[in-house]
């Protein structure tokens, strides 16, 4: 029996789209973004939210498919060699060397692994929030001048002699498609350091930012033989918090009461059964809960207050979580344009300063405001202990 010629042709768009998927490396997809984003006028930096979208094959040919995605992206895809191959042959064959990629390549998973720190999770909110209140973050300006006609740019004020004469581009003065010359809006660096005021907020919070031991009521991560608080190794103790993220381990309760004695015996057993509970609880009438594989757990009433715990790191509502907040606030009122910019859509050069103390300044507010907060807490809390105990004594 002889096939249609149709389905034979459809067969071959499927396997000759299966082929161009899987055959796309990570390498290629942040080229096609490169690309993508020049020919937008873009910078290549962009938010790691929005780059993560832009290179998983899945998620851009779904919108091909849909009719919904940028025509500026799928024909720089097809002057790149990785155009779509339309007709229901080539979407299953798209599709199936997509899954199939992510499986060889660990796309789906590079997510996670970008995730699965507090920290990196903190940075990630951070640059979606920078990079909706200010695009010009992530542009460039295109220039009109041939990027290798170095007299041309030198006369522009784009390029400059180095020590020996030679006529140099200026820093931020990149190569565009069809070697024009672009001028970033700002220095990548610079815009990565509007993260700085988020980050130590989070590093704070965990109680990584204690170089000298244990934040108060836990163990040092390299603990001192004789006092487990503190530590005698300084360097490993700020290696180990700094590149693997540790924290130690709450002290014996004889311990950890001399220096929260707001914190009863019962409250410390209920808060480490909390803690180290594996089972899954959705149920929040009770005030905490638990996901699957406690990558996500919660209560209203922990040794720390409300608190979050994101893979076992606790992120305590009053110290972290506020400050952090306060911090992605204070970068995101300072990096939007000036009144001047948004007039006269003109790029305003000094948003990443104002960004970057914005955050610094909403940082200071929200750790001063937060270590209030709990400072109340905490006494609220050792004088309703006191009165129970107080009451025990008199009956």
């Amino acid at each position: 029996m002889q096939l249609p010629d149709e389905l034979i042709q459809e067969a071959r768009n499927a396997r000759k789209a299966f082929a161009l998927e899987i055959g796309l490396g990570p390498d290629d997809q942040a080229a096609m973004n490169f690309k993508i984003r020049e020919a937008r006028g873009q910078d290549r930096d962009a938010p790691r939210p929005e780059k993560m979208v832009a290179e998983n094959p899945l998620i851009f040919r779904a919108r091909e498919m849909m009719g919904v995605a940028d025509p500026v992206a799928e024909r720089v895809r097809a002057e790149m060699g990785a155009g779509r191959i339309r007709g229901i042959g080539g979407n299953i064959g798209h599709i199936g060397g997509a899954i199939g990629g992510d499986l060889i390549q660990d796309r789906a998973r590079a997510v996670w692994w970008l995730l699965n720190a507090p920290q990196a999770a903190g940075n990630v909110i951070n640059e979606a929030a920078i990079g909706m209140a200010n695009k010009d973050l992530f542009r460039q300006e295109a220039l009109n001048i041939d990027f290798n006609d170095l007299p041309k740019m030198e006369k522009a004020g784009y390029a400059e002699r180095d020590q020996d004469g030679k006529i140099r581009p200026k820093p931020l003065v990149v190569a565009g498609p069809n070697g024009k010359a672009f001028r970033k809006n700002h220095a990548s660096g610079m815009v990565r350091a509007l993260g700085i005021p988020a980050g130590l907020a989070i590093n704070q919070g965990i109680g990584l930012m204690t170089p000298f031991g244990g934040y108060e009521g836990y163990e040092a991560v390299v603990p001192s033989a004789e006092d487990p608080s503190k530590t005698d190794n300084v360097l490993a103790e700020i290696g180990t918090k700094y590149i693997l993220g540790r924290t130690g381990n709450l002290l014996d309760y004889d311990e950890f009461k001399k220096v929260r004695p707001d914190v009863s015996k019962g409250e410390y057993n209920a808060y480490k059964a909390f803690k180290y509970d594996k089972n899954p609880d959705y149920d929040l009438s009770d005030g905490d809960f638990t996901t699957h594989s406690r990558i996500l757990k919660g209560t209203t009433d922990g040794i720390h207050g409300p608190e979050l715990q994101f893979l076992g790191r606790s992120l305590p509502v009053n110290t972290a979580i506020i400050p952090f907040l306060s911090a992605v606030a204070g970068t995101v009122a300072g990096v939007r344009p000036n009144a001047k910019a948004r007039m006269t859509g003109s790029v305003d050069r000094n948003a990443v300063k104002r960004g970057i103390a914005g955050g610094f300044g909403g940082y200071a507010a929200g750790t001063i405001a937060g270590n209030l907060l709990e400072g109340e807490r905490r006494k609220r809390n050792e004088a309703s202990n006191q009165a129970y105990y107080d009451t025990l004594e008199r009956t």
